[in-house]
């Protein structure tokens, strides 16, 4: 793109799985330094585009979870599998190919960031059609890829993406089995928003949510959906009440919102149960120790603000996969249930030391500036065509 000919701001299409979602939050964080003069961000969320296809996934992954787990540990990351399901795109996807070339072409898009795998796969498949069939399809668009998890799963593909934003080696050594060169992948960490790039004082943040300040404080996730074993991590703490306060995150889970005040109705004064936060910064800068699932943007903002975790019922697939680099890395502890939980958080509570060594390593792994950084190169790469870098290479 030469600058001299370019239309201010340049429109640049985020493209995204579902809201809410890790891969929205990504996606909300990137738009947060894009400068507005220059670049305009354009919100496309595949669920809307792609409604029925994204209602029957959502379903089938939800079911496969609930019911049986192993089968998606097996599905998330089987090279048979996306093979077949690679060459399926070919034949079964020609609607999703010009539906999303008329969102590309209504919206007067110059370049599109995807945050979501199946996203990226959609738009990759341009190097695949005919000349003639890739203009219509946004061909002269080009496409960058944001990871939100540590490790890159097979379904990323090796064409047509300008360039991957990887969090660090131990997804980078997945694209690179993907087929994926090395010059086409950036060190940058996973996106969070500006709120997580900068730590605040937890008293004053619990004194602002009604806590008590000086009240050791456990923050309990789920997610944007409140998925996850939130009720068996919540039973397990019930006893320690009145010696830490517990804050629980619901998402747009109404039934764990609804079973928890129930469940936490004799202990007031010790615990906060929210359901959807647009925002979950405050929520996290007020708390000593976070206890929740191994989504990706979850553990990155977590770690931006050098909060330690310990990671309970991850889901099969990436969660796992997520965990592992954690444990890996010393950046977070795990429970493998409820008891173990409760003596994690005892010992923690009795040793605040431990707490401050980990959170010497969380905050050595960090990065907390991704969005900027990553924002930074695409900026270049439209304007100038050249290739910037996003900072060090991450641990991983």
């Amino acid at each position: 793109m030469d600058p001299r000919n370019a239309k201010y701001p340049i429109r640049v299409g985020l493209l995204y799985g579902d809201e809410p979602s890790g891969h929205y939050s990504a996606a909300l964080a990137l738009a947060d330094f894009f400068p507005a003069p220059v670049i305009e961000p354009v919100f496309i969320n595949l669920a809307e585009l792609f409604p029925n296809a994204g209602f029957i996934l959502t379903r089938a992954y939800l079911g496969i979870l609930n019911s049986t787990p192993g089968l998606w540990d097996y599905l998330y990351d089987n090279d048979l599998v996306a093979q077949v399901t690679k060459k399926l795109q070919t034949k079964a996807f020609p609607y999703y190919f010009r539906t999303f070339a008329d969102a590309v072409q209504k919206r007067g898009l110059s370049a599109v960031v995807s945050t979501h795998a199946f996203a990226a796969m959609l738009l990759a498949k341009r190097a695949q059609l005919d000349p003639s069939a890739q203009r219509r399809a946004g061909g002269a668009v080009p496409l960058f890829a944001v990871l939100t998890d540590f490790y890159a799963h097979s379904y990323w593909p090796a064409r047509g993406v300008e360039l991957y934003f990887s969090p660090g080696r131990s997804a980078e050594t997945g694209l690179k089995a993907n087929g994926i060169p090395s010059d086409r992948i950036i060190t940058s960490g996973i996106p969070v928003r500006k709120e997580f790039m900068f730590g605040e004082d937890a008293r004053r943040k619990r004194k602002e949510l009604g806590l008590a300040p000086g009240l050791f404080t456990v923050l309990l996730t789920g997610g944007s959906k409140g998925l996850g074993d939130i009720l068996l991590a919540a039973a397990s703490l019930k006893n320690l009440l009145g010696r830490l306060q517990l804050v629980v995150l619901c998402g747009g889970n109404k039934k764990l919102y609804a079973a928890l005040e129930k469940s936490l109705a004799g202990a007031r004064h010790y615990r906060l149960v929210q359901g959807y936060v647009e925002n979950t910064a405050d929520h996290l800068k007020a708390a000593d120790l976070v206890i929740g699932k191994a989504g990706g943007v979850t553990i990155a903002e977590t770690m931006a603000l050098s909060k330690p975790m310990i990671v309970f019922s991850p889901f099969p697939g990436q969660e796992e996969r997520n965990t592992r680099f954690l444990l890996k890395n010393r950046l977070a502890e795990f429970a493998e249930d409820g008891r173990s939980l409760e003596s994690l958080v005892r010992r923690h509570m009795a040793h605040p030391g431990a707490l401050a060594a980990l959170k010497s390593n969380i905050a050595a792994a960090a990065r907390p500036y991704a969005a900027r950084d990553i924002a930074a190169v695409i900026m270049e790469r439209l304007l100038h065509g050249k290739q910037g870098t996003a900072g060090n290479p991450a641990q991983g």
